[in-house]
């Protein structure tokens, strides 16, 4: 099998986690560069889609959804189990995945909409980019509570599963990329990020400077409102 993949970026890295996690080292890992118009141009041969990560499996077939990809890899190298043992954990897992991943999808549409990475390639909106990083912090609200709720070390408990790969490569991306760090009053969900980053899976290979000297900042690209706007700083309820 291939990997095709930007390894630093939000979705590939999800996968890489995935893979260091489970110990997987017979795949290819194909790593395109951002900043070389070449490589993109052989990412677009790749993929009719355009996005990476893609796997191709040993028949050609290509997968292009990282989650697909994340549960296809589980059923295909069931050990260590990521997903959970009985429908029940499954369904937790299932459950936090749901959440960490929508929570990437808002943090994405907040910087195509607010960050000037993006400003040359499509319309900045404001509204759209307040609206998303509220949206997103309440992802990651419902993240603290079923850290609270499941009584971790990890998200649904006591092991680790594919739901903490997609919420770390959030988090990570979300801090280390645009400077949006954890709201100080998540107390389960930074003590999480602090123990999982410890882990050998969350070293994150280096960004390209370019991107991240453009990138870093996204709090203070709001134009016309603040984090506290969103109710970032305010008490948790409910």
């Amino acid at each position: 099998m291939k990997l095709y993949e930007l390894n630093w970026a939000l979705f590939p890295r999800r996968i890489g986690i995935y893979l260091s996690e489970k110990g997987i080292t017979d795949i290819a890992r194909i790593a395109f560069d951002a900043m070389d118009p070449e490589s993109l141009g052989r990412l677009r041969a790749v993929s009719s889609f355009g996005t990476v990560p893609v796997l191709q499996t040993e028949d050609g077939h290509k997968i292009r959804s990282s989650i697909a990809i994340l549960e296809y890899l589980e059923d295909r190298y069931p050990q260590p189990n990521m997903i959970g043992w009985s429908p029940a954990a499954q369904a937790r897992t299932r459950e936090a995945m749901s959440i960490a991943d929508e929570a990437a999808l808002q943090l994405g549409v907040w910087a195509h909409k607010g960050s000037p990475v993006f400003a040359g390639m499509e319309e900045q909106h404001p509204a759209t980019a307040r609206f998303a990083a509220a949206a997103y912090l309440k992802q990651l609200e419902r993240l603290d509570l079923v850290l609270t709720e499941n009584q971790g070390p990890f998200l649904t408990g006591s092991e680790n599963t594919i739901a903490d790969c997609i919420a770390m490569a959030t988090l990570q991306f979300a801090a280390d990329v645009y400077g949006v760090h954890l709201p100080e009053r998540l107390e389960k969900l930074r003590a999480w990020y602090e123990f999982f980053r410890q882990r050998p899976s969350a070293i994150c290979p280096p960004y390209p400077k370019g991107f991240l000297a453009v990138a870093h900042g996204l709090p203070d690209h709001g134009f016309d409102w603040s984090l506290d706007d969103v109710g970032w700083n305010a008490a948790l309820v409910g």
